[in-house]
């Protein structure tokens, strides 16, 4: 008897964490590759998985609104950004009552597409995808999914020169000023709010 109760309280311990795991578990699940479309012509793809009852925004929102999804390349060898930020996937466009405005979202499932023109015999293109996320209660703080990649260009390209740069692209930003300089979270950290997630900064 004294071995059967042991058994059990065993199993109902078990039981209770792996409940309490999964809710930690983030809801949702990207993953990062690259495509080569051409010699001289890359895609980093984001695609990602989103629980039932969650939601992840698109590019280009209204502003006081939650945070957009953006690209920051920390740094380009050997190849350069091309284009904004793509988004595909089903777009649902509807009247957000935690905003108080329409908001473009994916639910299920979404994929980010960011192009990059390869210049140099080798590339080394480093940065990450920022987004934020939403059930009908709650917003995480903004996730960022990390990427770094490396490869061969065209053969007949110059060797490639070390080069950091920092440009964050979606379709909002192609036209804006540049912003200042911020250092990227891990790629374990969360999922997004809106603009009041964002450190104040003062000189």
């Amino acid at each position: 008897m004294k071995t059967l109760k042991t058994t059990l309280l065993t199993l109902l311990l078990a039981l209770i964490t792996l409940a309490a795991k999964a809710q930690m578990e983030d809801p949702v699940h990207f993953n990062v590759t690259q495509k080569q479309l051409s010699p001289t012509e890359i895609e980093v793809i984001f695609t990602g998985r989103i629980d039932a009852g969650w939601h992840v925004y698109s590019t280009a929102l209204p502003a006081n609104g939650p945070i957009s999804a953006t690209l920051t390349t920390e740094k380009a060898e050997g190849a350069k950004a091309e284009g904004k930020l793509a988004v595909r996937g089903k777009e649902i466009n509807r009247y957000d009552p935690m905003f108080n405005m329409n908001l473009r979202f994916f639910e299920n499932s979404v994929t980010f597409v960011q192009k990059y023109r390869l210049t140099a015999k080798t590339y080394h293109i480093k940065g990450y995808l920022e987004y934020g996320a939403c059930d009908d209660q709650n917003c995480l703080p903004p996730t960022q999914v990390e990427f770094s990649f490396n490869g061969n260009g065209p053969s007949d390209a110059p060797a490639a020169a070390p080069e950091d740069t920092k440009t964050t692209a979606d379709t909002a930003l192609a036209a804006a000023p540049p912003v200042n300089d911020s250092i990227a979270a891990d790629s374990a950290l969360t999922v997004g709010g809106g603009d009041l997630w964002r450190p104040a900064i003062t000189d």
